[in-house]
């Protein structure tokens, strides 16, 4: 509710820090250099594979310099069952649906290899391939590393539809074949067409007004304070015209809710078992357009996703599982059908942060649980330089909370993201999921010379003591070439939010009957229906005891697998009362072991509300308070960590403490805790205040204001009638009085209905909420003796003598 927004001003002034830290991906800078593939062979008798084969696959680079080996194996994380492909009209309409075979994709993952000068073969990377054609002249697409260096390789086809205008053209020919460029081709200056100069950077998802209000205190400068002649100065008048930020509107997203510096490296809070974020995908019509078929889009969003996941599972323990697929027609509409708004041709007047909005409504409308969703739009769908979007934290929201941002614009924020395709899809795609994630941006040098942003937990520092990360990470704001990490902040900056439960996690599949798909294979990592278990093929079963990598099998005498269940110990169900997930704290008891199953039981937590001791109250599963999460974030910035919340109201963070100076508050770019208190007996969620009360509210608002009440009656020696203005209620008309006696504060709120035949009449229908009561009569000053009803009606402000 916004009942108190523009008296909040009066209340204390606020430091707002400077400075943008932006959060979307960016295309990158042109080639310097691009080599073709010479040489491919397929290593197995008839150069022929399927797509559960495990062979090596071989060729050259650099006009045969270099000699490249791949060792591959079926690589499935992204695929399963019983699922199918959604194909849409241009009106957004479903044409047909289809089941995604598994043998249809010949997807691998496995280990790069480059030929010495001594005839050895030495390790020096990993692989992710998917073979277009065998046979004799094989292609195939993907992407491996060289010892850090990733190389990229594209038929032709892909690399024409994605290369930067001033890359080398390849030629035209009858038959298809392969280029690859690596990381380091990519030319290190900065190009005035692709990159924006100042601070503004390549990815935007920080100026989402959910993610970062424009009108949040973090992005404004002035500091206000009564000791430097803030109440004498200003008239009342003055007071209630002064802009504040919009409690109702979500200003920070959900991220860590911890002191990013202190969770640097921790892996707490991410799964010890492995964990499947089911997600969903679509394309639109750009996208679609960008290939010669929709079985040519299919292959490189299962490549895409395929290449992206690894890098989830072998940092946090959680596979990527594409669940659904809906791909558009590649006809784009004249005007965006309604079934599918976000269905938009390129270049058009639709902004990225547009194409999230319509398409977080439609993803907000399914019902469905996964994880979250992706739209892939073509390249000619950047604003600007952008070529990714994503709401903060919301990992697991499946519902979409609509409202208008402090702009005026309408915003929708669910579990949703936006990735451009571009020849570096896969790092944006993996780039945008760590926002769904909870992941700020780590620092770079122009965030590090603004030490407000760093200390907001609006970006993540390289380590305890250093700032700048140099661009070295997947979470970097800009596009670089050469990362395929997440930094060790971002690490700890994730598995810290899942598991104080700040981004939710309880979409997240316990690995055992995961449908998605293309169907159950073993080998995965993913156990599905007729499986035992799959701890990921013949490389990641090393050193498993229980479980069969050929056939997903127990193996004999196992009835559990310790790598994928919680109370399974050396390949048998553990004891009854061995604890598998400890406590928490007083909101999140331990669960124990049933003795009977290898499975831990459901995380369960205390119903919010529920007090915990010394004032606190369980919030989200943890043992909290507003003051207190304000004490964990601010820890690093008070010596005497006596920091505690600047109002009861809100679910954006906002903090003081007397370190700081007087009336001041440091707001962050981070929500409480879903099931904090917020105003009106209200509970936060997702960002929002939902469920208070106008009574409750003016008990927020008197419990902040106290002083500010008695103060300003006390000065200017008037009975005040205080409303606020701008807030229509059609018929009806809300006033709110407020005055003092001796050290108490009364308030009396008026409720008045007009009828539909006489919008003149007044006094009916009057209801009173007092806090205490104490019955007064409040006169019109042109009719005494009448109420008072606002014309329009609005709320409107009285002043008289105090009693």
């Amino acid at each position: 509710m916004r009942l108190f927004r523009r008296l909040a001003s009066l209340a204390a002034s606020t430091l707002f820090f400077a400075g943008n830290i932006d959060a979307h991906s960016q295309s990158r800078n042109p080639l310097n250099y691009l080599s073709l593939i010479g040489n491919p062979r397929i290593h197995t008798p008839s150069h022929r594979v399927h797509a559960f084969s495990s062979f090596d696959l071989t060729f050259d680079l650099h006009q045969s310099s270099q000699r490249i080996k791949l060792s591959l194996e079926p690589n499935h994380d992204i695929l399963g069952e019983d699922s199918h492909v959604v194909y849409l009209d241009k009106d957004g309409n479903v044409r047909h649906s289809e089941p995604i075979s598994r043998h249809e994709y010949k997807v691998f993952q496995g280990k790069a290899w480059l030929l010495g000068d001594d005839g050895h073969w030495e390790n020096v990377g990993w692989s992710r391939i998917m073979i277009k054609r065998d046979g004799v002249h094989p292609l195939f697409e993907g992407a491996f590393s060289v010892i850090g260096d990733h190389h990229h390789i594209q038929l032709p086809s892909s690399y024409m539809h994605t290369k930067h205008a001033l890359d080398p053209v390849l030629e035209d020919s009858d038959d298809e074949y392969m280029a690859c460029f690596r990381d380091s081709d990519v030319g290190r200056q900065p190009q005035t067409e692709l990159r924006r100069r100042g601070n503004d950077r390549s990815c935007i998802a920080d100026k989402l007004p959910f993610n970062s209000d424009p009108n949040h205190p973090v992005f404004q400068i002035p500091v206000l304070k009564r000791d430097e002649g803030f109440w004498g100065s200003m008239p009342v008048t003055s007071l209630l015209g002064k802009r504040q930020i919009d409690g109702s509107i979500p200003g920070g997203g959900n991220s860590a809710g911890t002191n990013l510096r202190s969770t640097i490296g921790s892996v707490e809070g991410c799964p010890s078992t492995r964990r499947v974020a089911l997600v969903g995908v679509a394309t639109d019509c750009t996208y679609t357009a960008s290939f010669n078929s929709s079985q040519a889009v299919r292959d490189n969003v299962v490549l895409q996703f395929n290449t992206a996941s690894e890098l989830y599972q072998s940092t946090f323990n959680i596979t990527l599982g594409l669940r659904n697929l809906t791909v558009s027609d590649a006809e784009c509409p004249g005007t965006p059908p309604a079934a599918a708004p976000w269905n938009i041709g390129c270049p058009s007047q639709t902004t990225i942060e547009e194409r999230l909005n319509l398409f977080s409504v439609w993803r907000g409308q399914r019902g469905d649980s996964n994880a979250y969703w992706t739209l892939l739009s073509g390249p000619n769908c950047k604003t600007g330089a952008e070529v990714g979007l994503a709401w903060l934290g919301q990992l697991c929201n499946s519902g979409v909370t609509s409202g208008q941002d402090s702009t005026g614009a309408n915003q929708s924020v669910t579990g949703a993201n936006v990735v451009v395709r571009t020849d570096q899809e896969w790092q944006v795609i993996a780039h945008e999921s760590g926002h769904t994630f909870g992941a700020v941006h780590d620092c770079d040098a122009s965030a590090c010379t603004n030490s407000q942003v760093v200390n907001a937990q609006q970006c993540c520092p390289v380590s305890s003591s250093g700032c700048d990360a140099n661009g070295a990470f997947i979470m970097d704001p800009s596009s670089n070439p050469g990362v395929g990490q997440f930094s060790p902040c971002t690490v700890g900056n994730i598995c810290s939010a899942l598991g104080r439960n700040s981004v939710k996690s309880d979409c997240l599949s316990d690995n055992r009957g995961v449908q998605t798909i293309t169907g159950s294979q073993c080998g995965n990592g993913i156990v599905e229906d007729g499986e035992d278990c799959d701890c990921g093929g013949t490389e990641g079963c090393v050193g498993n005891n229980c479980c069969d990598a050929t056939t997903c099998k127990f193996k004999s005498g196992a009835v559990c697998d310790d790598s994928n269940e919680g109370c399974c110990r050396s390949c048998q169900f553990a004891a009854a009362g061995t604890v598998c997930r400890s406590s928490t704290g007083s909101c999140d008891p331990e669960e124990t072991c049933s003795g009977h199953d290898g499975n831990c039981p459901a995380d369960k937590t205390a119903q919010d509300g529920t007090g915990c001791g010394n004032g606190l109250e369980c919030a989200s599963g943890q043992c909290t308070s507003r003051d207190q999460q304000c004490k964990t974030l601010m820890a690093a910035y008070s010596s005497n960590n006596d920091t505690y919340a600047c109002n009861s109201r809100t679910c954006a963070v906002s903090c003081a403490s007397p370190e700081f100076g007087p009336n001041v508050c440091y707001s962050m770019q981070q929500n409480f805790l879903d099931g904090t208190p917020c105003s009106g007996g209200g509970r936060c969620d997702n960002g929002v205040c939902s469920g208070g009360s106008v009574g409750g509210e003016i008990t927020s608002w008197i419990d902040d204001n106290k002083a500010l009440v008695i103060g300003i009656c006390s000065a200017i020696g008037g009975l005040i009638l205080l409303g606020l203005l701008g807030r229509e209620f059609g018929k009806n008309a809300h006033l709110f009085l407020f005055f003092n006696k001796g050290e108490e504060v009364f308030a009396e709120y008026y409720y008045y209905t007009r009828s539909d035949s006489d919008a003149s009449s007044r006094g009916r229908d009057i209801i009173q909420y007092y806090i205490p009561y104490e019955s007064k009569i409040l006169p019109d000053p042109e009719e005494p003796g009448n109420l008072v009803v606002p014309k329009s009606p609005r709320y409107v402000l009285y002043l008289q003598g105090c009693n």
